[in-house]
């Protein structure tokens, strides 16, 4: 079977009783379009049948449409036709997003972009810029004069054909296009069908962007497959007024929605108590976490706001996955709720998980449904028994064919061997273990810091961090090896600070951070202009405050924060921290600093690093360099004595994919 016939035994089915609603937000009051199921298979027959006669079978469509029913028409278009989808997000003002889009028209060899009519004209005019007008056609779906449904002739499509192509979002490397087959879809979509209970019918709403797996996958194509109705919006609305998601919910009788844990934690530090007044939310029966590190402080701020009004704990439902396996890898079953466990810290920094009275909180992501997880020594590729930690190694009918056109790539993470000669496995690039059958993932290989032989989680330095003060959002900790042979990584902590909240009192963060993910990295010049509206000794305060706090949780010695105003932290479009660019700004000084707190070692560090010594300069030219050794050194020194605390990582890493 295909997915296409998957829809069509859907459409035919339930034709006119089920839908898709579409839901604007207009100053408060919603307005809907609707799409029944029996109408999308219509007009997805007339797109199929327009495609097939400009002979798209098996060729690259790049598909960059806003938010909406068009988006879902035209993809659905694209699998009738036997046509390669690409989704990819709308090319906007950033130039990394331009970048972005024109790398994939060269890597997929895209010769025609489909997009609306509103933005026809911009996209047409960013191709003739570009140099691609000559050799990318761009077509408004919305304005076609489309051949009828009737006209359409199903193509040859078996389990094994190429359905789309899903880029990856760039977390740690030039994005990559995940080769995902008709096969692929269908078993993912059954996986997350199985967790939510396998239902016949129900509701789900979302807000998740359509170019993303989890909003592909998890939101816009469980539906159909299911037999369900949605109501979505548009990531814009969501992030504008976030509220919009709960009265969805409430107003729709919605039982389960699926979002990254940024998303909870934008909801919860922005709706207001006025907003929730007479909502409820006791429909609600699965809400997945997933695409990042879950926080147990998220979940308990949501269940403390949004408890009265119908969120319960048990709806909570941490998942892990990836596009390079679709989406789904594990998930906690509906009705079950989070398992949340403490580990001692100290184990955990020698990958061994140790269950302990007090210690580090982690969530756990659930299990597989049918696939087969285990965790692996990456280096030894020796199976690791429970409660070791190691690689995440995945096979089963989800995990993808592999990446486009990069063949060494795909045969170092899909044709993963374990020392006995089992596999093929996807090599996740996920460090995590097992413990009575529940998956813990504790970060990225390429991410671990290495300090005196202990292995520090990025995630729990940017958790601890934040949690400092109010003023601080978004961080990114990397490591920065010295030039002269092995040693120890010095830790940097590149850390968001808000001017209007310097001035606010001290305690842990609302949790509000930069949650649209909106931030992106850059600013040549910016830092000096922008630290004349910057109060010095408040933001100096601050950076000592975050290094002293990282350094005696730590116990961390060679320890740096630097401060770079809001959207210094780059993310992916799936909201993830971008540590490895982060770590490319600072060292080619193109961070936004407002002030750097540098360890002498770190400092010499980043010198030798740095081409031409460009993030000295970009540092000393902003006037924020200091020599933070007898900051940190006294405070590590007593951290070392009273042992260390973690942050919790917990939750979901989509590795290279989401």
């Amino acid at each position: 079977m295909s997915f296409v016939q998957r829809v069509r035994a859907q459409a035919a089915r339930h034709g006119h009783e089920r839908s898709y609603t579409f839901v604007e937000d207009r100053a408060g009051e919603f307005s809907e379009s609707r799409l029944t199921f029996a109408g999308l298979d219509a007009r997805a027959r007339s797109l199929g049948a327009w495609l097939a006669r400009r002979r798209m079978e098996d060729r690259t469509v790049l598909l960059l449409h806003p938010a909406g029913l068009e988006f879902l028409a035209v993809f659905l278009g694209c699998l009738y036709s036997r046509a390669v989808a690409v989704p990819s997000p709308l090319p906007q003002t950033d130039p990394r997003a331009l970048e972005r889009a024109a790398g994939i028209i060269k890597d997929a060899d895209v010769r025609l972009v489909l997009t609306d009519a509103a933005h026809h004209g911009p996209l047409t005019a960013w191709l003739r810029e570009a140099g691609l007008d000559g050799t990318v056609e761009c077509v408004a779906t919305d304005a076609l004069g489309l051949p009828g449904p009737e006209e359409w002739t199903e193509p040859e499509i078996g389990p094994d054909t190429l359905a789309y192509l899903q880029y990856t979002s760039g977390s740690t490397s030039e994005p990559r296009g995940v080769m995902i087959t008709h096969a692929n879809l269908l078993h993912n979509e059954n996986e997350i069908w199985r967790a939510i209970g396998s239902p016949t019918e129900g509701v789900g709403v979302g807000w998740l962007p359509h170019y993303h797996d989890m909003g592909l996958i998890g939101m816009l194509l469980q539906p159909v497959y299911a037999g369900g109705d949605l109501y979505f919006a548009s990531p814009v609305a969501f992030v504008m007024r976030p509220a919009l998601w709960l009265e969805m919910i409430s107003r729709y009788r919605a039982e389960y929605t699926v979002a990254p844990n940024f998303a909870y934690e934008w909801c919860a530090a922005r709706v207001t108590d006025a907003q929730t007044a007479g909502l409820d939310l006791s429909s609600l029966k699965f809400a997945l976490n997933g695409a990042e590190p879950v926080r147990t402080s998220t979940l308990r701020t949501m269940v403390r706001r949004f408890g009265p009004i119908g969120f319960g704990e048990r709806v909570w439902a941490p998942a892990y996955g990836m596009a390079e396996a679709t989406l789904v890898i594990t998930a906690t079953p509906v009705g079950r709720g989070p398992t949340i466990r403490r580990f001692d810290a100290a184990a955990l920094e020698r990958h061994e998980a140790v269950p302990a009275g007090t210690g580090v909180e982690l969530v756990g992501c659930g299990r597989p449904v049918t696939m087969t997880v285990d965790v692996v020594d990456p280096e030894t590729r020796e199976r690791l028994g429970e409660g070791r930690v190691g690689e995440i190694w995945v096979r089963g009918g989800s995990v993808a064919r592999g990446y486009w056109q990069r063949d060494e790539a795909t045969g170092v993470a899909f044709a993963g061997r374990t020392a006995s000669g089992e596999g093929p496995f996807l090599r996740t690039g996920d460090l995590g273990f097992l413990l009575d059958g529940e998956l813990y993932v504790t970060g990225r290989i390429k991410d671990v810091i290495i300090v005196k032989g202990r292995n520090l989680y990025p995630q729990d330095l940017e958790e601890a961090a934040r949690g400092v003060h109010p003023a601080l959002g978004a961080a990114a900790a990397f490591g920065v090896e010295p030039e002269d042979g092995p040693a120890d990584e010095h830790v940097v902590v590149v850390q968001e600070v808000r001017r209007e909240r310097l001035g606010g009192s001290a305690g842990h963060a609302d949790g509000s951070g930069d949650a649209d993910g909106s931030g992106h990295g850059g600013g040549d010049g910016a830092a000096g202009d922008a630290r004349d509206a910057w109060d010095g000794d408040a933001v100096a305060g601050m950076a000592r405050r975050v290094q002293g706090e990282l350094a005696r949780a730590f116990g961390v010695g060679s320890l740096s924060v630097v401060l770079v105003e809001r959207g210094g932290v780059g993310r992916t479009t799936s909201g993830k921290i971008q540590r490895s660019r982060t770590r490319e700004l600072l060292l080619t000084g193109l961070l936004p600093v407002v002030h750097a707190e540098l360890a002498a070692a770190a400092r010499d560090a980043l010198d030798a690093l740095s081409a031409a010594g460009t993030a000295r300069d970009a540092l000393g030219a902003a006037g924020t360099v200091r020599d933070a050794h007898a900051t940190a050194g006294p405070a590590a020194a007593g951290a070392a004595a009273g042992g260390t605390g973690r942050a919790a990582p917990g939750g979901v890493q989509e590795g290279e994919g989401g």
